[in-house]
Formats: structure tokens, sequence, C-alpha cells
């Protein structure tokens, strides 16, 4: 078991690799280096776009090692291996050499939202990383406490989606370790915490208002919907649509029962002392499972703070399946408890590494398809333009692809290419780079195209017959 876990692990961190190095960067990747990590268009004002200690590693590393997408993602590739290997420690340590252990090293590393953001250039996945870390070590109750509180500090400081979670598992250890003293919990973990947190955060947030947290689910409905999208119809139904559309169908009752039987198993592993490292995990994971949802509903009353979407909800994907698999393992003491509700469990992930699997894919990062051939179109720009050089070139563009393209513009140094404005492609321009609904444009204004991509369907056009 161990050896098929580490051979999974190796295998993921080498296509987040490979990811990072080849994939045409992004729209959000691009915005970030753009106006926060060394671009020519700064912004002194704070966007939800910025995970701010993900921005200060992004800027550090292109400064060190250049302007390239690779660099770009570096510190979200070393998340991605923190998180990997969190993903190995927690599961070897709350299933042993079982086949829960492989099972829980597939959920919890093969979802393809997840994957997705342990190489693209945001904070997500370090966040992730981070609080994973943390939980392990608050988990172990072997006095790790400064460590998990600091990790903490760096998780909310890579990604704000983090802060309720994190602020869920600061409080429930806080009260597992009440006993230790205030005095001693508050020097060993709340200011570990606390401090990079504060550091880190204090002065981009200091031009923050609520209109920047406009990213958003209007309903927890919503919110289940679109985690539920992002695992089992992230590429599209695909191959294997039926599981797909199962799957999808399963975790909107599955999703609410588990929180209903965590709940419900919290009170009487409380009272345990000889709690194995499952039923370890189903108190402290639950718990916070729980009160991160009790949080991140008083916000939505209190001020009318949006639920998570998507990517913003991407820590409930892994902290879900953690606590879920540990329900799992805890009810293998009871035969009869273990059929009842662990074996439908162990189904469920076990068909859903398999639809994971179906989605596989190293030709873009799905939340932004649009993006996937950009790097592509740039260089077919790059080409016409050493056979026929001309002095300035003008290019418009749908508003979404100008992030990439004055990306790229800045990484290869296209002096001859004008700045490429937000405004969408509407004008008179030397190139038209077009997706989605402007390419009824190539039509309209009678433009010739000279390159279509076969993955973002982006097209590259010129006027008259080019």
């Amino acid at each position: 078991m161990r050896c098929g876990a580490l051979a999974l692990v190796a295998f993921l961190f080498a296509v987040n690799v490979y990811r990072a190095a080849t994939q045409s960067i992004t729209l959000d990747e691009a915005f970030t280096y753009n106006h926060y990590a060394g671009g020519d268009v700064p912004l002194k004002v704070y966007d939800a776009n910025n995970h701010v200690l993900y921005t200060m590693l992004a800027k550090l590393s292109v400064a060190v090692l250049g302007l390239s997408e690779f660099t770009l993602r570096l510190p979200a590739l070393l998340g991605g291996l923190l998180y990997l290997g969190a993903v190995y420690r927690l599961s070897r340590w709350l299933f042993g050499e079982t086949w829960l252990f492989l099972l829980s090293v597939g959920a919890l590393s093969l979802n393809p939202l997840v994957l997705d953001f342990l190489s693209a250039a945001r904070g997500y996945g370090l966040a992730l990383a981070l609080f994973m870390w943390a939980l392990y070590l608050v988990a172990q109750e072997a006095g790790n406490w400064h460590w998990a509180g600091f990790l903490l500090g760096l998780a909310v400081s890579a990604s704000l989606t983090l802060a309720f979670p994190c602020a869920a598992a600061a409080a429930v250890f806080a009260i597992m370790r009440a006993g230790g003293g205030l005095r001693r919990l508050v020097w060993r973990f709340c200011l570990p915490a606390a401090l990079p947190a504060a550091a880190i955060l204090a002065w981009p947030l200091r031009t923050a208002t609520r209109e920047n947290f406009y990213y958003g689910a209007e309903t927890l409905r919503k919110t289940l919907a679109s985690l539920a999208d992002s695992s089992f119809i992230h590429s599209q139904p695909g191959a294997a649509p039926w599981l797909a559309y199962q799957l999808w169908d399963a975790s909107q009752w599955l999703v609410p029962a588990v929180f209903v039987a965590v709940a419900g198993l919290c009170l009487k592993m409380a009272r345990r002392r000889d709690r194995e490292p499952a039923d370890q995990m189903v108190l402290l994971g639950g718990v916070t499972m729980l009160v991160t949802l009790a949080l991140v509903v008083a916000a939505h009353y209190a001020i009318d703070l949006k639920y998570p979407l998507g990517r913003t909800g991407l820590y409930w994907i892994p902290l879900f399946t953690l606590v879920a698999l540990a329900l799992t393992g805890a009810l293998r003491r009871s035969r009869v408890m273990f059929l009842l509700a662990g074996l439908p469990l162990v189904v469920f992930f076990g068909l859903s590494i398999a639809r994971y699997a179906l989605q596989f894919n190293t030709s873009c990062y799905t939340d932004w398809r649009y993006d996937a051939g950009t790097k592509r179109v740039v260089d077919q720009l790059r080409a016409r333009q050493a056979a026929q050089p001309k002095a300035s070139v003008g290019l418009g563009a749908t508003w979404r692809l100008e992030p990439s393209l004055n990306f790229y513009r800045q990484k290869y140094r296209l002096g001859w290419l004008q700045n490429i404005s937000r405004e969408g492609p509407a004008g008179v321009y030397d190139y038209y780079v077009l997706e989605g609904d402007d390419t009824r444009l190539v039509e309209e204004l009678g433009l010739a195209v000279v390159y279509r991509d076969a993955v973002s369907e982006a097209v590259l056009a010129v006027p008259g017959a080019g």
C-alpha cells in the first residue's frame, strides 16, 4: 500500500511540474503578475485576486529566476508538493497500511479542481497545503502548538478564503487544549497564528472593502452544486457521463447526511479517552467542518458576504473527504454500522476516484479553458511579425484574454506590440484575438482566420484576406 501511495504522489507531482512548465498562462495568473507581482500596470488598492503571501513569493521567484509561466507558478508547485505530503502523512496516520490508506490518498489528491490549484499560480493550493499540515499537527497531540498556529496564520495569508476554516480549526484546538492553561495557549498557539497573518495582510488590506469580495454564491445549495460540478463534470461530461451525473446526484444528499452524522458522533467521540486516529479526526475535523459552516452562514447574514463558489470553496473538498473517510474508519469497529454507513461512503469515494481519473488532463486549467491556447496564439503572432516586421502592431482582443496577452507581451519583450486594452475588440486593429461570443466579429468585420486553437477555440484573425 505504501509503495502504491508513494508512486501516486510522485506521479502527480511530476504531472504538476509538467503543467506548470507547459500550460498557457491564464487570466487570474496573469492579472496577479501584471498588477501585483512585478508587471507594468501596478494597482495600489486591494483586490480579491491578490493572494498576498502567494503574490510575495511569486514576485520573489520572478525577480530571482526571470519571468516565465514556470517561475510564476513555482510557489504553487511547491505548495502542491506540501499538499501531497500532507495527504500522504494524514492518510497513513489515519489508516496505517490498509486499503483505506490508498483510498484516502487517491480521493484527496486526484480531485481535478484540487489538482488544478496544485500548479496554477494562485494562492488556493498553497493555503490548502498549509491548512492540511496544521490539521495533521493538531491531530497528532504531540505538542506542536506553535507550528500548527504558524501554519494556520500563513494559510490565511496565502488565501483569505481559508479564513473561516482556519479560524474554526484554531477555535477547536483552543477548546481541546484549554486545560493546558490560557496563558500557555496564547503564547504557544494564538500568537504564532496571529502574527504572520497580521504582518503579511495588514498593509494590503488597508484599502479593502466588502465590495472587493465580489465572487460567490447566493445559497449553500449553489455552493454544493458548484463543488460537485468542479469535481465530477470538471472537463464536461466526457467519458462515462452516466457516472458523472450519478455521483453529482449522490453528493447532493450524501454531503448533508455526513454533516448530520458527524454532528451526532462528535459528542460521543469527545467523551472517549482512548480515541484512535480515525476517532480523533472525526472529532477535530468534524467540529472544524461544522464551525466553518456556522461561520460562513453567520457572515452571509451579518455582512451579506457571499457563500463560497467553486475555487473559493476549494477547502471544502479535502476537509469533507478527510472527515468522511475518517468516519468510515471509525465505523469499522462495528460490522453492522460499517455495512449501513461506511460501505456506501467507500463505494462513493471509489467511484469518485474513477471519475477523477477519467477527467485527468494536462492541456488546460478548466476554470480558464478559454486561455488554454493564448501562448500558441502569441507564438503565431511572433512568427508573423518575424516574417513581415512592423514597427507597431495593434491587437484587439476579447476582454478576458487581455491579462494573459499582456503577460506574454512582457515575457517576450514585444516592444512592437501595443499594450492590449481591456475594452474589447471593437475598432480597427492589425490583429484580432477572439473567443466566445466575440468570434461573431469574424463574419461581421470580414476578418480572415489565420489560426484557431484546438483546446480553447480562440481564433487569431486579420482584416481582409490576411
